[in-house]
């Protein structure tokens, strides 16, 4: 996204303006990833996270759920990129690996999948969650009364 063939479209769509906010935040945590300690590093520590997850706690999934309509395409994202990257069962050499190389990655905002997948957490699967709040929506809800 962050190359100008990702970027030109965002600028066309969405403004210079708010491209260029979107470039400085990629650019802020490319920043802390490399110039934090990993005691403090975000990166680092998501990832440690799910290789704790998948490797020490057998647990092959992680539900990503969003509480924002504007980022319903977020975990379908997230499951292109880390899961073609991560999930590998073969080393480099063409070996097979002795143990899961990646999650399952899945998703919706809170609204879509409180009624399907979010029963089945509630209900007794133990399934890692990533929940993402929203501090300024973009669309606010103003109920009188």
């Amino acid at each position: 996204v962050c190359s100008a063939v990702g970027v030109f479209p965002l600028a066309l769509q969405y403004g210079f303006e708010n491209v260029t906010k979107f470039l400085e935040g990629a650019w802020s945590i490319d920043h802390h990833f490399q110039h934090t300690s990993f005691e403090r590093n975000l990166p680092v520590l998501l990832g440690l996270l799910s290789v704790w997850n998948v490797s020490f706690l057998d647990r092959p999934a992680r539900a990503i759920l969003p509480y924002c309509q504007a980022l319903q395409k977020l975990a379908p994202h997230i499951q292109q990129v880390s899961m073609e990257s991560n999930g590998k069962g073969v080393s480099i050499e063409g070996i097979s690996l002795p143990y899961q190389t990646g999650e399952i990655d899945f998703g919706e905002p809170g609204t879509n999948g409180q009624h399907s997948f979010y029963q089945l957490i509630h209900q007794g699967r133990v399934i890692p969650c990533d929940f993402i709040g929203i501090i300024k929506s973009q669309q606010s809800v103003y109920l009188k009364g």
